[in-house]
């Protein structure tokens, strides 16, 4: 009988859990309802599925975006899965192990490595010749002249050899006592007269191109090709100081060391965090390009902490402010509660038939036009909260409890709603240290 196997997932930052195989069928993907949640955003919804076929495991990519691949090769049909192949999805890695393996053990087990044989004392002799002196091949002796014609001919090739290397370092030397002699007279003043007859006489002639330099300090450079850790990890800081967030995360990939972790970890969650934010600042500006200042204001927030954005952030909140302190012209006061009915029935309508983005669209105008009315804070964050972005939902869901009656019936729906998010925001702070 085969022994007893489990599956061990490990994410991108060294975390890893264990999932028994108990199941007929596991299915791998980023919505919650998968057996193996895997929230990364680049696995798919249903990325793969793992199935028990007569005693064989049987993983099948069901028609991903990134693919699925085991051991490095991207697998287009079933394959059954052996004993410590290891298989990618996205981020993570996983692979199958016996029962008894632990957490701590290496994911994929390495091959044994041969020992180099050992040199034995006794087997070096007071005669072994010394290992900087080359010594001659053992040829087998061929038929030839007699054995008085060979120390002949072995002086004649060891003359040769030693003229050609007198030679050689006479050249050497020779090149040397000219090269300190062509400094010494560069370098050497001349006699007081002659200096103030050329003075005199001609103009100093400009300094030669030939000329060395001066002596520069510069900066370490970052290695163009790296290839140990240190070098990985030289090279995506420098990228990361050039506000390139997302180069600088590919490159902090390639940092194996185990000793570099703690470094690879917080680095990667800050620049995450920067890689968002520079995102959030070039679609807070392009909204302000469009004339929607209140807009770019929402979309500001996402870099409201960031520190390498900041002069980008603090520039951009000045003129949304500027923006916002401008006066609409061309409004009549008597049209615009007609207006703000026709564009939240409007939002209303495209909402009850999915076309979110055309209702957000319509809520933000009516809010433009008049940020009081309760109505579009409610339906416009009841819009945000459906497309998933439930922090900018809770803002409207509170503004709207400011501004509605205390018998509005969508009152307690928001207020348990609200509730159930801060909840939730506790729970994951209370869960954030990872298991091992």
């Amino acid at each position: 009988m085969a022994p007893p196997m489990k599956l061990i997932i490990e994410d991108d930052e060294g975390g890893r859990r264990e999932v028994p195989l108990d199941r007929e069928e596991l299915t791998f993907g980023r919505r919650e309802d998968n057996f193996v949640y895997l929230p990364e955003r680049n696995v798919s919804r249903r990325h793969a599925r793992l199935c028990r076929r007569e005693g064989a495991f049987v993983l099948e990519d069901l028609h991903s975006s990134n693919g699925t691949r085991v051991n490095g090769v991207r697998i287009t049909e079933p394959i059954e899965l052996q004993d410590g192949d290891l298989v990618t999805i996205g981020d993570y890695g996983f692979a199958l192990r016996p029962d008894d393996f632990t957490l701590d053990m290496p994911l994929v087990p390495q091959p044994p490595q041969e020992e180099a044989p050992a040199v034995r004392p006794e087997g070096l002799a007071d005669t072994a010749p010394h290992p900087l002196v080359p010594q001659p091949e053992v040829q087998p002796v061929p038929a030839g002249p007699p054995a008085s014609a060979r120390p002949r001919k072995r002086t004649v090739v060891a003359s040769g050899v030693g003229l050609v290397l007198g030679l050689a370092a006479a050249l050497v030397l020779r090149a040397r006592l000219d090269d300190a002699s062509t400094r010494a007279h560069a370098t050497a003043p001349p006699p007081p007269v002659q200096i103030q007859e050329t003075m005199e006489a001609e103009p100093p002639p400009p300094p030669s191109d030939a000329e060395p330099p001066a002596l520069e300090i510069t900066p370490p450079t970052v290695a163009q090709h790296p290839s140990t850790s240190t070098e990985w990890l030289a090279a995506a800081r420098a990228t990361a100081d050039q506000r390139d967030f997302d180069r600088a995360l590919k490159l902090l990939a390639s940092v194996r060391d185990r000793a570099y972790q703690a470094d690879v970890q917080t680095s990667r969650r800050i620049w995450r965090a920067e890689a968002a934010a520079g995102r959030a600042v070039k679609a807070a500006r392009h909204e302000l390009d469009r004339g929607r200042p209140s807009v770019a204001l929402r979309q500001l927030e996402g870099a409201k902490s960031s520190r390498a954005w900041a002069p980008e952030v603090a520039q951009l909140r000045s003129e949304i402010e500027a923006a916002l302190k401008v006066p609409k012209k061309g409004r009549a006061r008597a049209a615009a509660p007609a207006e703000l009915e026709r564009l939240y029935r409007e939002g209303k309508a495209l909402y009850d038939s999915g076309n979110l983005p055309g209702a957000i669209t319509r809520f933000d105008r009516c809010l433009a036009l008049d940020a009081s009315f309760s109505r579009c804070h409610l339906m416009l964050a009841t819009s945000l909260a459906r497309g998933g972005n439930t922090e900018l939902a809770e803002t409207h869901y509170r503004r709207f409890l400011e501004l509605a009656s205390a018998d509005d019936p969508a009152v307690p729906r928001v207020k348990k709603f609200l509730e159930d998010s801060d909840a939730q925001k506790k729970a994951r702070a209370a869960s954030a240290i990872p298991q091992r």
